[in-house]
């Protein structure tokens, strides 16, 4: 419709008897004079003028080997003309993630304040059960100040990385929609290259709350297994959370949605209520939930190995029973606990393709 100087736009479109309105955005204004007619109608009032260059084939045998433009030529140029070939997955991928790399540049007071809260409230939490993990857990106080660090350490880390993850999404929904109507790139791809900058984002999150509450904490269990155990439910919390924000265009309506996937896990968990106090008709849906398994290897790993007392009564497996909780399953545990993380992330590129 218009290649030129932004001051011409006026006395281009008045010749054309489409005038600019006083103190309008000349940019609205081509757009609106764009949707608002026809193609003929815009071309019937010149909007169109006639290209009468003539321009060489891009595509000739040159002696030199290359074509008008400076480019190589190459057989492929000579026989099949341009290549229009979608590019392939992985190309998709590191493009799409070269772009996550570079928001996250541009945007540092997100990030900046992300792990900002991570660190305060790592250190609020450290600082209320400090040293609680070295105290002798055969005393009913202290078994219970060790248990409520643990769950406090796992429900800080699925909260604090769902909160990010739900929003994303919805923010990105129309650019989304418009790259993927344009072809410009599949589901996969994008989900791919977003889920690898979260689960580095996300990693490097828990390690720095880890870092912060174990050792002001004291517990003892390993540090690596640790990590992975909430590293681990924060990518599930994550999942799921990316699943409801394809689910809703409002981000507000997803907030008030997102007690929906966690209220339920925590209750399920065992550490509110004994398991088998849970109705019969309702016990099956523990199973289902990712917070359960995190819970149970967390309390296997830090009191696994027992704290009996001079009277032979054990309080440390006494509380793993009561959450269902046996050592020689972890690697149980482990495996459903992926299983139910691989099929969340199947559910997230399903539930994203069809909305």
């Amino acid at each position: 419709m218009y290649q030129g100087l932004v001051d011409d736009v006026p006395s281009y479109f008045q010749e054309r008897k489409h005038r600019v309105p006083k103190n309008y955005n000349p940019a609205d204004w081509i757009m609106n004079v764009a949707q608002a007619n026809t193609i003929a109608k815009l071309d019937k009032d010149g909007f169109f003028p006639k290209d009468d260059r003539e321009l060489p084939d891009a595509y000739t045998d040159a002696m030199d080997g290359k074509d008008e433009l400076g480019i190589t030529i190459t057989q492929h140029h000579l026989e099949d003309g341009v290549d229009e070939r979608p590019p392939s997955l992985f190309v998709q991928v590191g493009m799409l993630f070269q772009r996550e790399i570079r928001n996250i540049r541009r945007d540092t007071a997100a990030i900046g304040a992300r792990f900002g809260l991570t660190i305060f409230l790592g250190l609020l939490i450290g600082l209320i059960f400090k040293d609680v993990g070295e105290q002798d857990p055969q005393v009913p106080s202290n078994l219970n100040s060790i248990f409520g660090a643990l769950i406090m350490v796992l429900l800080t880390s699925m909260f604090g990385t769902a909160q990010p993850a739900l929003l994303a999404f919805p923010e990105e929904r129309p650019v989304f929609l418009r790259e993927y109507s344009t072809n410009h790139y599949s589901v996969l791809s994008y989900f791919m290259a977003r889920f690898t900058m979260e689960a580095i984002v996300t990693g490097l999150q828990i390690l720095v709350q880890l870092l912060v509450e174990f050792f002001l904490i004291g517990f003892q269990s390993r540090f690596a297994m640790l990590w992975c155990t909430v590293y681990g439910l924060a990518m599930a919390s994550t999942a799921l959370s990316v699943l409801l924000g394809c689910s809703v265009e409002d981000p507000k309506l997803g907030q008030e949605m997102l007690p929906l996937l966690f209220v339920p896990q925590m209750l399920f968990a065992g550490f509110f209520v004994a398991p088998n106090l849970i109705p019969v008709w309702l016990r099956w849906a523990r199973y289902l939930c990712s917070l359960t398994y995190g819970v149970r290897i967390a309390l296997v790993e830090e009191f696994g190995d027992g704290c009996p007392n001079s009277d032979g009564y054990d309080p440390c497996m006494n509380l793993l029973d009561s959450v269902d909780a046996v050592p020689d399953e972890t690697w149980w545990y482990v495996t459903l606990a992926n299983v139910i993380f691989g099929i969340e992330y199947v559910c997230v590129f399903l539930g994203s393709s069809a909305l």
